[in-house]
């Protein structure tokens, strides 16, 4: 597969999957935002936010050395896959208990009404998620992203209509209702899953304690690195619902959906660069891993650059348009924010790659630092400034853990700092070619 083949044809069914889900996903927040409550809706913003926080971090203590140790050890994949298997049933069980007993206690501190009751229905739901992550992984290694894409809608899809049959109909829904929805969407996510990946499936119940060892050694960093990387991403919503209440998590939330669409394009793009850069450090081609961090951080860069600018010159007329009148207090700390669509595809750009050339432990001590400053200095700004102060923290602590990682990832890579910008203009023509080529049209 040749290289831009590889990045057009990965990133247009990764683009699609990540675009459906954020297209249904603003939509059903425009929805519930005006179903729900403020305060239940920031009730439901906290859940939601820390069922990503514990998903992302199970996956991330998986994914990158599953993928790692598959494409470089092809004919291994069956005892690399049990490994990852029983590592995952055995961090799945952890967590239900922590999340079980824990629950009443986050519902306190967060003053967030209903909170516990909603988190222990989510526990029921775990087991079914260990071979939906499991499956996902698998299909990330073989760079079948189009399976990828058609297990990933098929949860965001039927939730999307389960919210907008409550929205069209006028249908009362409690939060307790809710997550229950949500459990089940997963679980027929599962179920496609599993079809999508059966040709590469291998398990066995032989599990080596050479592959258990060397997917733990490396998946503990990127646990690390991912669990504190969310609660440093959500770290500002923990301490507007413990400091303030869930009000102003829903007016940050409200911002928040904004910059997801700067989300999106920058995870998508992360999530087929890994696997392709993993491959690049095998054979010891360090110039290659450099030039894919500035082709890939100018192809996030040529989606996010435009939007920055779109979000300073129509602040307002945004959050009317996403979630009315009654969240207008949320455009301050939009505008601030705005800033990170510049920031993050540097910020998380130079975490990808560090973890691709084997330096987990460095990416881990960054998002360390990164979750410190951003705790100290939110809890200050907001004890000062209120809501607009949780906004101030994030950026900065942003900033400054970009240009770490930068110095960091140049002892390791050749790369220009000022590259980006230039691959961000030659990337609209490139895709647009390649398009056209696609349909026939040239």
């Amino acid at each position: 597969m040749k290289d831009k083949s590889y990045w057009l044809s990965s990133g247009t069914y990764t683009m699609l999957h990540s675009g459906i889900d954020f297209v249904l996903g603003f939509m059903g927040f425009m929805m519930l935002v005006r179903i729900l409550s403020q305060t239940d809706f920031g009730t439901w913003v906290l859940l939601i936010t820390i069922l990503a926080i514990v998903e992302v971090a199970r996956k991330g203590f998986l994914q990158n050395g599953m993928i790692k140790f598959l494409v470089g050890n092809v004919e291994e994949s069956k005892p690399i896959q049990s490994a990852a298997l029983m590592l995952n049933v055995l961090l799945t069980g952890l967590i239900m208990a922590v999340l079980w007993f824990s629950a009443p206690a986050l519902g306190r501190l967060l003053n967030a009404p209903g909170l516990a009751e909603i988190i222990r229905v989510y526990v029921f739901l775990l087991p079914v998620l260990i071979l939906h992550t499991h499956n996902l992984i698998l299909m990330q290694s073989k760079f079948d992203f189009r399976a990828f894409f058609w297990a990933g809608v098929s949860k965001s899809v039927p939730f999307f209509f389960c919210i907008s049959y409550f929205f069209w109909t006028g249908t009362d829904v409690s939060l307790y209702r809710l997550i229950w929805l949500y459990a089940l969407c997963f679980v027929f996510a599962s179920v496609v899953s599993l079809f999508q990946v059966r040709t590469y499936l291998r398990i066995g119940l032989y599990m080596s304690g050479v592959w258990i060892g060397r997917i733990f050694d490396f998946g503990r960093y990127v646990f690390g690195t991912n669990l504190i990387s969310m609660l440093s991403n959500s770290m500002d919503k923990f301490l507007l619902g413990a400091l303030l209440s869930p009000v102003q998590v829903a007016l940050a939330n409200t911002a928040g959906k904004v910059m997801n669409l700067t989300h999106t394009p920058v995870n998508s793009i992360a999530s087929i660069t890994y696997p392709k850069a993993s491959e690049a450090h095998e054979h010891e081609d360090a110039k290659s891993v450099g030039r894919m961090v500035e082709q890939t951080t100018g192809m996030m860069l040529s989606i996010t650059l435009p939007f920055f600018l779109l979000v300073v010159l129509f602040t307002e007329p945004v959050i009317l348009f996403v979630a009315g009148e009654d969240y207008l207090g949320a455009a301050p700390f939009l505008l601030v924010i705005s800033f990170l669509a510049v920031l993050r595809p540097f910020d998380r750009q130079f975490g990808v790659f560090l973890d691709a050339i084997g330096k987990p432990n460095l990416n881990l001590v960054m998002v360390i630092v990164n979750f410190v400053l951003l705790v100290v200095l939110s809890w200050i700004l907001i004890e000062a400034f209120g809501l607009i102060g949780a906004a101030f923290g994030l950026v900065i602590a942003v900033f400054a853990t970009s240009v770490l990682k930068y110095f960091l990832l140049r002892r390791f890579l050749p790369f220009s700092l000022f590259r980006p910008f230039a691959e961000a203009v030659l990337f609209w023509p490139q895709a647009v070619k390649y398009v056209l080529k696609r349909v026939k049209l040239l």
